[in-house]
């Protein structure tokens, strides 16, 4: 880790950069109640990839849940490179236990090794994956914005990083892609596990980006930000026919980050 900055936002700006570059909009005052939170999202994520068996990630998950828990009723936080600059964000902003138990009941999901039934299911899990962590960033922030706003930004945002994450997840033999649209483009998971996909793959991918359009104008810089990045990645898909297996993928799009701060001013 880096000496220059503090253990939160080092995994934040390796593991989590766009969330990164949301908390560098912020003042210095700001920022380490933001990689604390984004770095307790990063551990809960990364849940399934580092145990091998569904009752060590629920005995993960569990631990968190319990040592989030003890920050409530008063403990004093351990000396933990996540729990104790938490502790801190959490006394501050004043967050709720609940968003943090939706988070982590959200990545059971992953553990089951399912894949959503239909597009519903996966803008659900977007919704429930994204949609708490972002409404506490915005007590942090102290920035207001409609529920609904949040909820469609949240899922944009998760939508465009689930699309972006094909290649990875396949190559741990994952897919959070739908199950219908999969069937129906006849896409066999042993070959899409070998990177192996039919003529319609790319179809599939454009029916999912087409869930994140549309006019959302929301009114903090957070929400604003979270938007253009969503926008960026969705033109850059289209620009790569769809195919999120294409090199310029691994790629940021152009400008990445001057369109983003200029798209919360």
């Amino acid at each position: 880790m880096s000496q220059n900055l503090p253990y939160c936002a080092q995994l934040v700006k390796t593991h989590d950069p766009d969330r990164f570059l949301l908390s560098m909009l912020y003042p210095r005052a700001v920022r380490p109640a933001l990689w604390a939170l984004f770095a307790f999202n990063h551990e809960i994520a990364k849940t399934r990839e580092v145990v091998s068996e569904t009752r060590l990630g629920l005995m993960r998950l569990q631990w968190w849940k319990d040592e989030i828990g003890k920050l409530y009723d008063g403990t004093p936080p351990p000396d933990h490179e996540v729990l104790a600059p938490l502790s801190d964000a959490i006394t501050r902003y004043n967050l709720p236990f609940e968003s943090f138990e939706r988070l982590m009941c959200a990545r059971e999901f992953d553990l089951e090794d399912r894949r959503p039934s239909n597009i519903e299911g996966l803008l659900n899990y977007a919704d429930f994956t994204t949609s708490p962590l972002m409404a506490m960033a915005l007590r942090i922030t102290q920035e207001a914005e409609e529920p609904e706003i949040l909820r469609r930004v949240s899922v944009n945002y998760a939508l465009a990083g689930i699309v972006r994450s094909v290649p990875f997840m396949a190559a741990h033999r994952r897919c959070l892609l739908p199950e219908d649209l999969m069937v129906k483009h006849e896409q066999r998971m042993d070959k899409f596990y070998e990177f192996k996909r039919v003529e319609g793959f790319p179809e599939i991918i454009k029916k999912l980006s087409m869930q994140g359009q549309g006019a959302i104008k929301p009114q903090s810089r957070l929400l604003k930000a979270a938007q253009n990045l969503s926008k960026q990645y969705f033109k850059q898909l289209k620009s790569c026919a769809y195919d999120p297996f294409h090199p310029r993928m691994k790629l940021d799009p152009p400008l990445k980050v001057l369109y983003t701060v200029l798209s919360s001013i």
